[in-house]
């Protein structure tokens, strides 16, 4: 075969390999700090897995499907912050340590006795179960492998495991736990499963990228020829470990075209502020169409993240131009450099145009939307690459909305904004207080989601952040309680009193309990409020009232006599 023939023929090549990472040295502690449980370390979830809408902040930690295993500190401290919440961490514990870092451990069941009791007792004196309390060094010091906390499944958690944060204490940052515990066995590379191509003449939301699988170290196609002068690569990757149950997410992406590092990507370091980003490193699209995660060698005009590092110009932009074909190579690396790459060689075939949009909203610019039944101002940082809107409002049923297409659901936006929706007529002012914002499912979602708005003569507004089928309702149901307990029945054997609360428009927004009047503390754990039996409930037949707030304030009461 003739060399130039060899050269256009493109190739695959998958391997593990020991690489080199291309950004500095990171000179975090390795000895400092120990495991926080006594049990054997197992991970379901690392630092810079795709999440949505975020990147994970941590490691997590599997409890074998139990509840309530002890969590040691991990290093010499004191307890700085403790917050309490429905969502996110849950039951969550901020250790301070004197060598720069501050360690978290989320969704816990309980903390320590005495934080436990101080806990509660300002939850009575809150009357509140949400809390977020900050304390002094003095108050609660701990030492490396002082028992703190039984490990839980609270907060925003599918199922038992600790998820252990290690921060910046000066920027509050989450770091990377897997470069303080580099004893932590690991010797699988990571697995390039998909090379994705996209047509970088064109916005990402514009386009469906070319899939190309990796099977049996080899692309699916012998062959790529590309449809565009410029383009940019995406990989589908997991990695491995044998402490690991499931798939990880990559530390790690190196782009190469013909030998020349190019671009780069690193997991660590990533702010709560910017972790939203995720939207724009990997493909919010496909994902919400139901396909893969694919985390992209190259960054959009409207990402913000500091992970990335350029070689040459053009953030990993591609330029097939010179119809020549090209050697490109993509690098996934864990946190021990261990890595997989694949190789391959393409040329482009034609120049691709982009799309006939004649009112195309390129990012980095405030776009104003003023029609005839809604309009809204979009903030210039809200678009991670160019959009053709698509705003629309078209009939519907409803007695006082139109249906509102506002652009379209698998297009992501990165900050809130106001939508003013304007109603086919006056809403009466008896029910202004009831309005509600709802959106239409999309991809997975199985149901409309709202929240309440407000109204201002014949205009709706509510703060939203995603693009979507929106409609006006009137929310005048209360929430739904449901329980298995009846009314005058002795809870001598109980250990908690529970109730589903739910609602339909909105969100359960406030939920209170009390015995002869007087506030019980009420934990929730998604749709489940449950209050455990304490010294607060005494003894004899007393009335029992529940009663469940909505956004718009409808309320639901339930009231029962219970005899302890």
């Amino acid at each position: 075969m003739r060399p130039i023939l060899l050269f256009i023929i493109a190739c695959a090549v998958f391997f593990n390999t020991q690489a080199q990472s291309v950004f500095p040295v990171k000179k975090y502690p390795t000895t400092s700090f120990s495991y926080p449980m006594k049990i054997p370390v197992s991970l379901v979830g690392n630092f810079g897995e795709c999440r949505p809408n975020h990147f994970h902040s941590g490691i997590d930690i599997r409890t074998d499907g139990k509840e309530n295993v002890p969590v040691y500190a991990i290093g010499d401290g004191f307890i700085s912050r403790v917050k309490i919440e429905a969502g996110g961490f849950g039951n969550a514990i901020y250790i301070t340590h004197g060598n720069g870092y501050t360690s978290l451990y989320a969704h816990l069941n309980r903390f320590f006795p005495e934080l436990e009791s101080f806990i509660r007792s300002k939850q009575y004196e809150d009357k509140s179960w949400k809390q977020d309390v900050y304390f002094l060094p003095h108050q609660f010091p701990v030492n490396k492998d002082s028992f703190i906390a039984l490990s839980g499944n609270t907060g925003s958690s599918q199922g038992p495991h600790l998820h252990l944060e290690i921060r910046d204490t000066k920027t509050e940052n989450p770091l990377n736990p897997l470069l303080f515990f580099t004893k932590i066995p690991d010797s699988k590379a990571p697995k390039i499963k998909q090379v994705a191509l996209y047509d970088g003449n064109k916005s990402i939301y514009h386009q469906k990228p070319q899939l190309f699988m990796v099977k049996n170290n080899a692309l699916t196609k012998d062959t790529l020829l590309f449809p565009s002068e410029q383009m940019y690569v995406g990989i589908s990757a997991d990695d491995f470990s044998e402490i690991a149950t499931g798939t990880l997410g990559v530390y790690e992406l190196q782009l190469y075209v013909d030998d020349e590092l190019q671009f780069a990507w690193q997991m660590d370091d990533i702010s709560y502020d910017i972790t939203r980003y995720m939207n724009a490193l990997a493909d919010y699209k496909t994902k919400k169409n139901n396909g893969p995660w694919i985390q992209l060698a190259h960054k959009l005009p409207g990402d913000h993240l500091n992970v990335y590092k350029n070689f040459v110009a053009g953030d990993g932009m591609i330029s097939l131009s010179d119809k020549k074909t090209h050697k490109i190579k993509v690098v996934a690396l864990d946190t021990k450099l261990q890595g997989s790459e694949v190789v391959f060689f393409i040329r482009s075939t034609s120049n691709s145009s982009n799309n006939n949009c004649t009112a195309l909203w390129p990012c980095g610019k405030i776009h104003q939307v003023n029609e005839a039944n809604l309009s809204f101002n979009l903030p210039a940082e809200a678009l991670y690459d160019a959009v053709c809107p698509d705003i629309t409002s078209s009939p519907s049923s409803s007695e006082y909305s139109w249906k509102y297409q506002v652009h379209s659901s698998d297009v992501p936006v990165h900050t809130y904004f106001d939508l003013n929706l304007k109603t086919k007529k006056a809403i009466p002012e008896s029910l202004q207080s009831k309005v509600a914002v709802v959106r239409y499912p999309f991809g997975s979602e199985t149901q409309k989601k709202g929240k309440a708005a407000s109204v201002n003569r014949q205009v709706v507004t509510a703060s939203v952040r995603d693009f979507g089928t929106y409609e006006v309702v009137i929310d005048t149901k209360p929430p739904q309680i449901s329980t298995s307990l009846k009314n005058g029945a002795s809870i001598n054997k109980l250990k908690t009193l529970s109730f589903i609360i739910k609602d339909d428009v909105t969100s359960v927004a406030k939920c209170q309990l009390f015995v002869d009047g007087n506030w019980l503390r009420v934990v929730q754990k998604g749709d489940v409020f449950y209050y455990e039996l304490d010294a607060h409930f005494p003894k004899g037949k007393h009335e029992v009232q529940l009663k469940a707030f909505d956004e718009n304030n409808n309320c639901a009461i339930a009231t029962l006599t219970l005899t302890r």
